[in-house]
């Protein structure tokens, strides 16, 4: 399979690079655009003071985006 790597530029903290399937389709942007603001609502909460209590962060992980 064939990839393509996009690289993010984050102010002073360098750069962020994701490797995706090419070629890069509208169904695909929608299906990546989705998944990586679910990955990143994951990690916002895991850095949340409630993320200190294990069964908390288990159960977070375990919630689609947005329904925290």
């Amino acid at each position: 399979m064939n990839t393509e790597r996009i690289q993010v530029p984050l102010s002073t903290h360098g750069q962020a690079r994701l490797d995706i399937p090419a070629p890069l389709t509208q169904e695909l942007l929608t299906v990546l655009e989705q998944s990586f603001a679910q990955t990143l609502a994951r990690l916002r909460r895991g850095l949340s003071v409630d993320a200190l209590d294990p069964a908390l962060v288990e159960y977070a992980s375990w919630m689609p985006a947005g329904r925290q």
